[in-house]
């Protein structure tokens, strides 16, 4: 929602101000302020007389925040949090704001500012995880013009290394994209304008004129797509399917049940689209991944937010939890790594993806994201290349970077049986492999899983914020390998997982029998 003055904070910040106020003296002070927020701004004033709920006169205040980044020394779009005592959230007038409590957000394009009453504030301005967030106490005087500037840091350059992040789950209005992909430092985003929950649509994909053209860049690195579908059936239904991609929009016919995601999964790939398990854990996912329909498994997903993480998932149609510790805000992620994991030994190849369900959970846009690896130059439609070929990792904090010798996620090692030496029992091939891992949080430890059994954990010895390892495993049998990253519980769950590196040995398949009976089951 956009303001229109750019100096007063918008009426809910007002409305709280005056709580405390009697209720005819609150109403008239409303009615006074929402008629001089409607004036043009030129005749706004930047410093004005507010009567407070202790009768005292308070003479308003102006803040001017300039930000920018520290290596270029440019002016940048950032989301910023402003906060007062009470934990009263404010924001200038005109920008994007974003209210889905507890999240409360503005989006800055390079500086703000606002009138603001005398008195102590939080300001906190974060720029996606790639960047250092800046947390500053500012104290506004009477009628005082103050001015702060804000220089973010990178601690790592993700685009400088090959890899662009995209955030599949996104339900935030398209024509505010540009400026968001730009504050969250992400690269990509498809946009589900066109939402059907059980049989009826939420909203609808743009129409006419407005729905050309379908990709739209914004710049060189950053770009985005409005046609986009999510189809959710939850409980009784089948669960939930992100269309993305798409150059039409698909539409919707039938109800809860009927017809099966199929339906749709088949119509996005003829139109060029991809079809993401948006949680691996859906009802329907293991049909889906049988007839081939999935090209991505959501692992970082929406029920990890920024303030917390939603157990609950057994009444919207998932896959049932095997374990109780499943049910748990750290258990949640190994369940559903578990579930993905047992795809992977039925011989399915899946890239590991993320989305955050912006726009409807409580968590900035791309706050799950998935990092691919490109080869040349950033584009939409070489960055899906490269997560359909599984050149991945998805993450809510950590960076996460796995090689075994040499082969990155995505690549298949082909490996020759040999022979055993005379004398000798069975020989082995040897992998090098080499783990990296780094984050703004701490790191409790970086694990590497080969066909779903974690074979070596990396725990931090001193410097909790980066971990490395280089060791050797041996093969004697088909499979994969993947790594993955848990930061140390803070309310909030952060964790990264990359998507397999798959080892081939002659002709054998490697399928675990067990894994295929359970979806059978």
């Amino acid at each position: 929602m956009r303001n229109r003055s750019p100096f007063f904070p918008d009426s809910f910040h007002l409305l709280d101000y005056m709580k405390g106020a009697a209720a005819g003296r609150a109403t008239a002070y409303c009615l006074l302020l929402s008629a001089l927020c409607l004036l043009p701004s030129a005749f706004c004033p930047l410093a004005w007389t507010q009567q407070s709920a202790r009768g005292k006169a308070e003479v308003w205040g102006k803040l001017r925040v300039q930000i920018t980044d520290h290596d270029t020394g440019r002016a940048v779009h950032a989301r910023c949090y402003l906060t007062d005592p009470t934990n009263q959230s404010w924001s200038p007038v005109g920008a994007i704001n974003y209210v889905k409590p507890p999240e409360r957000h503005f989006i800055a394009s390079g500086e703000f500012q606002i009138a603001l009453p005398p008195r102590k504030y939080t300001l906190t301005v974060e720029r996606g995880p790639e960047y250092r967030p800046v947390t500053r106490e500012i104290v506004i005087g009477p009628g005082e013009a103050r001015e702060e500037k804000i220089e973010l840091a990178r601690w790592i350059n993700l685009n400088a290394r090959g890899w662009y992040s995209g955030d599949l789950h996104n339900h935030r209005d398209w024509q505010e994209m540009p400026e968001l992909l730009l504050a969250e430092d992400l690269n990509l985003a498809p946009t589900l304008t066109e939402w059907i929950w059980d049989d009826q649509p939420i909203s609808r994909a743009p129409r006419g004129a407005a729905a050309t053209p379908a990709i739209r860049a914004v710049d060189a690195t950053h770009a985005y797509s409005i046609l986009d579908t999510e189809i959710e059936r939850l409980r009784e239904g089948p669960g939930a399917v992100d269309l993305l991609g798409l150059r039409s929009a698909l539409g919707f016919h039938g109800y809860l049940v009927s017809p099966p995601s199929t339906v749709f999964a088949e119509a996005a790939h003829r139109q060029g689209g991809y079809v993401d398990a948006e949680k691996i854990t859906w009802r329907d996912v293991p049909a889906l991944v049988a007839l081939g329909e999935v090209d991505f498994a959501g692992l970082v997903y929406n029920h990890f937010n920024r303030h917390g993480v939603e157990t609950e998932t057994d009444e919207w149609g998932m896959i049932p939890k095997e374990r109780p510790e499943y049910a748990t805000p750290a258990g949640m992620p190994l369940w559903a790594m578990e579930v993905y994991y047992k795809f992977l030994n039925c011989g399915f190849k899946l890239p590991a993806s993320a989305g955050s369900a912006s726009g409807v959970k409580p968590s900035p846009l791309g706050y799950e994201r998935v990092y691919v690896r490109l080869a040349g130059k950033f584009s939409y439609r070489d960055w899906f290349h490269g997560l359909k070929a599984g050149r991945s990792f998805a993450t809510n904090g950590p960076m996460l970077f796995l090689t075994a010798d040499g082969h990155e996620p995505g690549d298949t090692i082909q490996v020759a049986p040999q022979a055993p030496a005379a004398g000798a029992g069975n020989s082995m091939r040897r992998l090098k492999v080499h783990l990296e891992a780094g984050s703004l949080g701490e790191l409790a430890r970086v694990e590497v899983v080969w066909k779903g059994k974690v074979i070596k954990t990396v725990a931090p010895a001193g410097d909790a914020a980066r971990l490395n390892a280089d060791f050797e495993m041996g093969v004697e049998e088909s499979g994969w390998l993947t790594a993955r990253a848990f930061e140390r519980p803070s309310g909030a769950v952060h964790f990264a997982h990359t998507s397999p590196i798959y080892v081939q040995v002659d002709r054998e398949r490697g399928i675990v029998p067990e894994d295929a009976k359970y979806f059978l089951t």
